[in-house]
């Protein structure tokens, strides 16, 4: 919540705080939101879902405008292509993005909502500072679009694909995976036998990883 407020403070509206909540936890970041609401402990508690007991922001939710395929990708860069159905997965993922500097990130058909506040929670707030897009389904995604579909089944190792200077990263849905459509033309992250495959989100984690550290290599030269 404070890196909310000290990055987009233009979004808060409001401090919520428990009727507890001591004079002394005040600091200058928290004193520059002037609207506070304190709450009675089982109101509060209610909507704690969570259970941290600490105060929550009050926030006006970005707008999330629609992605045209048809534009492709017009910014330079990684773009996210997510299909994940679970909160958790998304914000997981839209943290690694933040984290790695793919900055435009779209939620296809088949995603959860960005700002479900599981997602809000897994991405540390980093929902808040990419740019969200909402997209078609993962089936209506043309085949002319510079994407890497992630898979297990991929013929190409991570470690040896080629990063266009513009391109989308596709991973799988949880469970069923990619369309057939998709896996021709997929690469793979090599693992053990131990287990099927890696969650969705670990898997863009280690891609944007591969994909960072060759770009940073590359201004290097």
């Amino acid at each position: 919540m404070l890196e909310l407020i000290s990055t987009k403070p233009e979004l808060v509206k409001a401090l919520i705080v428990p009727p507890d909540f001591p004079e002394s936890s005040h600091d200058t970041i928290l004193e520059s939101i002037r609207r506070w609401y304190v709450l009675s402990s089982p109101l509060f508690s209610e909507l704690d879902i969570f259970n941290t007991g600490h105060p929550f922001a009050l926030c006006d939710m970005p707008p999330i405008p629609k992605w045209d395929p048809v534009e492709g990708f017009n910014q330079r860069g990684s773009w996210l292509l997510l299909p994940f159905q679970h909160p958790e997965n998304i914000g997981s993922a839209i943290r690694s993005a933040a984290a790695f500097g793919a900055n435009n990130v779209i939620i296809l058909k088949e995603g959860a909502h960005p700002f479900h506040p599981k997602a809000v929670r897994t991405s540390a707030g980093a929902v808040f500072r990419v740019h969200i897009y909402s997209g078609p389904s993962i089936e209506a995604l043309p085949h002319s679009l510079p994407i890497i579909p992630l898979d297990p089944s991929g013929d190409k190792d991570i470690q040896d694909a080629r990063f266009p200077e513009t391109f989308g990263l596709l991973p799988g849905i949880e469970g069923p995976g990619l369309p057939e459509q998709w896996k021709t033309r997929a690469v793979k992250i090599p693992t053990t036998n131990a287990v099927e495959s890696l969650n969705g989100s670990v898997a863009i984690s280690i891609a944007l990883y591969v994909w960072a550290n060759r770009l940073n290599l590359a201004r290097e030269r």
